[in-house]
């Protein structure tokens, strides 16, 4: 009878530590994804937004104040981006309650968060294109041509209000995102 509970113990132990594993795997997976997702996202919107900018303005390699601009928009992306950490996180958690890990959970899992992923994107590029046409539209400053003649000023207070509106709406991308997991209906007694 001791050794039976003794061996029963050692499973309980054994199963704990083989479940610890395997969420340190995936916190480790987790990290792994939301660096190199990061790392792309941003550097794909850094080129899109510059090749815009050069195309349209023909802005010079070696412009400080273009860089400062870059830096706000890198900034902005990066808030806008961060909204969907917590959303992913809850969908792991949502999605694999029972701490069972299968391909099929894991696979669901990862789905929603390329999902958040396009939807934190896309909505860095809608909100910093549409920040930079209104305030290009709004005020009698040519932002893209002082930027390119290197007006660091203008860049400054261009790339501050880019930074602002993405600390603005970043909350509500994270909120979309949640809204996508299916959690179950809560009965209302009405």
């Amino acid at each position: 009878l001791t050794i039976a509970i003794f061996q029963i113990g050692i499973l309980h132990y054994i199963q704990i530590i083989f479940n610890f594993i395997i969420m340190k795997t995936i916190s480790i997976i987790q990290f792994l994804l939301a660096f190199g997702i990061g790392i792309s996202s941003l550097f794909v919107l850094y080129r899109i937004i510059r090749y815009f900018m050069m195309k349209i303005y023909k802005i010079e390699k070696n412009n400080t104040a273009f860089a400062i601009f870059q830096v706000g928009i890198i900034i902005s992306g990066s808030f806008i981006l961060s909204s969907i950490i917590s959303p992913a996180l809850n969908a792991t958690r949502f999605l694999n309650q029972d701490n069972t890990y299968t391909l099929e959970s894991l696979l669901n899992t990862y789905g929603y968060i390329t999902m958040f992923v396009f939807i934190g994107f896309f909505c860095a590029i809608l909100v910093i294109s549409s920040g930079l046409f209104v305030l290009f539209k709004l005020t009698d400053v040519n932002e893209g041509e002082e930027i390119k003649n290197n007006n660091i000023a203008v860049a400054i207070i261009t790339a501050a209000i880019i930074v602002g509106l993405s600390i603005i709406v970043d909350e509500y991308v994270g909120i979309l995102c949640e809204t996508l997991i299916p959690y179950p209906q809560i009965p209302t007694f009405i």
